[in-house]
Order: structure tokens, then C-alpha cells, then sequence
């Protein structure tokens, strides 16, 4: 092991492709569809409500690129942005938060990962293997699998882990090609004789189940725009790449404008192909029928193919839940490799092996607790910190929004340096600051309300406050620690200093 020392490996292409495959990953494929469900009302909205969060999205997308003109960019991502731009203990807090999230979601992919394959292996004619996948036995095994493999992929290089993020990438392009062709060529009315050919139900007696009947725009704004959103929360992965990243500047501020495109266009053209050809009152009355294993597009166009592609779908589904590891491991581990390098944690997390240049003791903290996480999905059914992703990232949008109204007084010397066109005028950054602002505080009470009636226990807000407790804790523990050895007043000043400076390029 060796201090501090990433491999600048990872061209345009990989950056964008670790913020793509985070972003367009299994939720396109589920919860654009299964929203009908979650928000009963949001009907045909859906495609609307992709444009309309890929347009947040762009404003998140403007203040990435003016941070990253003042040289705000470094492993790490939005922690460094806002430990500079605002408050070291601020970026830790938040940025701890959404690492806890993250952790939540490795944990529950490892629980769901083996079911996808079950149901891909029963589709290629499989059945046992399929059944083992399905069993506790086998999710445990799978899932464990699964999490240190991917873990040993990163260990053993930010170079490979890009390469196989690229492959994985343009497998989701080639998966989304597929059943958007299929949902623009195919009308209502084929999809319901297919539909009543496999479920030997008519759709008029599915589409009577639904329980509501006419599209509501106060439920697609207020509670499915929300969920709708969590799509978009990966690109924040390609900022995770700082410290990788060839000529890092200039190239995370192309890849998060070139994701964004993407990403709004492909989840765009998705919704209105499946919208296209199967009604949404259908996917509502499949929902209240107790069928929502065809509620998933895969699940509806599936029946539109033949055996052989349906199988094929089936197995490529599978694919790109499991790809999501690669990106949200960078993203976790960066996080504590950037929290070590400004001494808020042990600075041992911050040393790269000595010939791979990847932070080993990051990516097997996010391994270990992905495992317990797994282990508490199977036995609870959930994990504790799935549910504060999306309010954590709502947190980590706040603050980058007061970021860009603070930056001035906070690092003067570095917003002087900024080259960017929105560094000309001030009232622009203010504007886009309250904006990121105002959009994180609209969504972050979206979800507290849609989930107050849930447990305590169960509820994003609660969770938050016991995981920020917990960053607090640690933070104070790092201000008395760092007083506590220095020398000086002034030996604590310079050390306090660095945050006013980026980070090593």
C-alpha cells in the first residue's frame, strides 16, 4: 500500500459510462412502469414527467460544470465541491449520508440480483438452477458472490472496472433499442390480444381493476415526479471519477452534459415506446389483480416476443441489475478515500495499492457493509438504508445550491479562478443556487410525506437524523483530535486551510 496515489486511467468514454450505467439501470426497466402503482393517477404523464426531470437534472448539470472551472474535482465528487464551495463538516455529513444510502442499495441488489437470474435461468429452461437462485440459501451465496467479485474488480483496477462499465453500457443501450422498437411498432390493440393470449384475460376486465380511471396532475407532480427522479441520481458517479479521470477538468465537465442528453432522451423515447403500446390502465389492473410480475416493461413487452427473445430479455435484465455494482462501488469508496485524504477519518483509507492504485480498505469497508446489508435484507425483507438515498441526495443538491451562493466568501481565491461563462455574472449563480435549493426542499418533503405512515423505524427522515447524528459524532471526534494535536494556533489554521484549495490534480 502507498498514500494517495489514483491511476489517472479513465478516458471520456469510461467517465461517461460509469453516470450512465448508474443512471439507466434497472429502473428503467421497472419503475416506469410499476409508478402506476406507487402513484395511482400519474397515467400517461410519464414520458412528460422524464422531460421534466432530465431538465432538473441540466440545472445540477450547470453547477457541476461551474465548480468544476474553479478545479473543484478530485475522487470524491459533490463532498469536494461543497467542503470547498461551503463547509468542510457540512460536505462530510451529507456526503456520509448518501455513502450509508449507497450502502442500503449494495445491499439490496445483492438480495435481488440472484432473483433476476432465477428468473432468467427458469426462462432458458433452467429450473433448478433457477429455483436455487430463488431460495435464501442461494440469494445468500449468489448475493456474496457477486459483492466480492465485483469488489475484486475494482481492487484490481480502475482500468478494468471501466472497461467492463463501458461493455455493460452498451448492453442497456442495446436492451432499451430493443423494447423501444418494439413499443413504437406495436399498437393497443396488438398488445391486448397478446396480453389475452398469455394471461387468458381480456384487457377490458384488467383495465376495469384499475382504481382510477383518469390521470391526475397533482399526483405526477406531488408524488410520482419524486420517484420518477431516483432514475437520474447516478450522475453524480461520473463526478466520482475526479481522481481517475484524464485531463479531469475538462472531461467530468463533458461527460455529466453528455450523460444528462443521454440519459433524458433515452428514458424519454422509453416511457412514450411502452406508453405507445401498452395502456396504462393495464398496468394499474395488473398491479390490483396481484400480477405485478408482468407490471415491469420487460414484464409487458415480453409478451409481444418470441420464446427465444423473450428468454434473451429475460437474461439481459438479469445482466443489468448485476452491471449497477460497478458504478455504485466507485462511488462509495471514493468517498472514503476522499474523507481520509482530508483527514476526517484515519488516513489509511486513503492509501492505494501499490500496483493497482485502488483504494483497497474504501472498497472492502463498502464490500463489509454491503455484506451485512444482505444479510439483513434476507432476514428483514428490507434494509435500513435503502430508503434515505433519494432524501440524501436531496440533501447533497441543497447544499451545493448554497454552495454556489457562499463560494465567493467562503474560497475567494478559487471562485477568482473560475474560467466558466456563468462566472460572469453573479446573479446567474445565485439564481441556479436558489434553484437546486428550492428543488431538493419540494422533493425531500415529497418523500417524507408520501412515507409518514410507514414505521419510524421505516421512515427516510428518521433515518436520515440517526445517520447524520452518526456523521456529527464523527466529525467532532476528527475537530477534537486534529486541536488536539496541533502545535499552535496557527498549525491548526493551516490545516483547516487546505479546504480552501482543491484538491490535488
Amino acid at each position: 500500500m502507498q498514500q494517495n496515489h489514483l491511476n489517472r486511467a479513465l478516458g471520456l468514454l469510461a467517465v461517461v459510462a460509469f453516470g450512465l450505467t448508474n443512471e439507466i439501470a434497472a429502473g428503467l426497466f421497472f419503475v416506469s412502469t410499476q409508478i402506476q402503482q406507487s402513484s395511482s393517477g400519474v397515467g400517461s404523464l410519464v414520458p412528460l414527467l422524464m422531460i421534466v426531470g432530465g431538465i432538473i437534472t441540466f440545472i445540477t448539470v450547470v453547477a457541476y460544470r461551474f465548480f468544476f472551472a474553479s478545479g473543484l474535482v478530485g475522487a470524491g465528487g459533490e463532498y469536494v465541491i461543497i467542503s470547498r464551495s461551503l463547509s468542510p463538516g457540512i460536505a462530510f455529513v451529507v456526503t456520509f449520508l448518501a455513502w450509508f444510502g449507497f450502502t442500503g442499495s449494495l445491499g439490496t441488489l445483492a438480495f435481488s440480483a440472484p432473483k433476476f437470474l432465477s428468473t432468467a435461468a427458469i426462462s432458458l429452461g433452467a429450473t433448478g438452477v433457477g429455483n436455487f437462485f430463488a431460495s435464501s440459501a442461494g440469494i445468500l451465496t449468489i448475493g456474496l458472490v457477486i459483492l466480492w467479485g465485483f469488489w475484486a474488480i475494482h481492487v484490481l483496477g480502475v482500468r478494468l472496472a471501466g472497461l467492463l462499465t463501458t461493455i455493460a453500457m452498451f448492453l442497456v443501450f442495446a436492451v432499451a433499442i430493443l423494447m423501444i422498437i418494439y413499443g413504437l411498432f406495436t399498437s393497443q390493440a396488438s398488445f391486448d390480444n397478446a396480453l389475452t393470449q398469455h394471461l387468458h384475460m381480456s384487457a377490458t376486465a384488467i383495465t376495469s381493476a384499475s382504481p382510477v380511471q383518469h390521470t391526475s396532475y397533482q399526483v405526477a407532480f406531488g408524488s410520482a415526479l419524486p420517484v420518477l427522479f431516483f432514475g437520474y441520481l447516478g450522475l453524480s458517479t461520473a463526478t466520482q471519477t475526479g481522481g481517475e479521470a484524464k485531463n479531469a477538468t475538462r472531461s467530468l465537465a463533458r461527460a455529466v452534459l453528455i450523460t444528462v442528453i443521454v440519459v433524458t432522451v433515452v428514458y424519454t423515447l422509453f416511457a412514450f415506446a411502452v406508453y405507445h403500446a401498452v395502456p396504462w390502465r393495464v398496468v394499474a389492473g395488473l398491479a390490483q389483480l396481484k400480477m405485478s410480475a408482468y407490471t415491469t416493461s420487460s414484464g409487458l413487452l415480453q409478451f409481444l416476443m418470441p420464446p427465444w427473445m423473450s428468454s434473451l430479455l429475460n437474461l439481459c435484465v438479469a445482466l443489468i441489475v448485476v452491471k449497477t455494482f460497478l458504478p455504485i462501488y466507485l462511488a462509495q469508496s471514493r468517498w472514503v478515500y476522499a474523507w481520509g485524504e482530508d483527514h476526517l477519518i484515519p488516513r489509511v483509507f486513503s492509501r492505494t495499492h501499490a500496483r493497482y492504485k485502488t483504494p483497497v480498505l474504501a472498497l472492502t469497508l463498502s464490500a463489509i457493509f454491503g455484506s451485512i446489508s444482505l444479510v439483513e435484507s434476507i432476514k428483514l425483507g428490507f434494509v435500513f438504508g435503502v430508503n434515505i438515498r433519494v432524501l440524501s441526495v436531496m440533501l447533497v443538491f441543497f447544499f451545493m445550491g448554497l454552495g454556489m451562493i457562499t463560494f465567493p466568501k467562503h474560497a475567494p481565491n478559487l471562485y477568482s479562478t473560475n474560467q466558466s461563462s456563468l462566472s460572469k455574472s453573479r446573479f446567474t449563480q445565485i439564481i441556479i443556487g436558489v434553484l437546486l435549493m428550492l428543488i431538493a426542499v419540494w422533493f425531500a418533503v415529497s418523500i417524507t410525506l408520501s412515507s409518514a405512515s410507514n414505521p419510524l423505524i421505516l421512515q427516510p427522515a428518521f433515518q436520515s437524523a440517526v445517520v447524520v447524528v452518526i456523521a456529527i459524532i464523527i466529525y467532532r471526534i476528527y475537530l477534537s483530535r486534529l486541536r488536539k494535536h496541533s502545535t499552535s494556533t496557527g498549525s491548526f489554521l493551516e490545516a483547516r486551510e487546505r479546504f480552501t484549495r482543491p484538491p490535488e490534480q
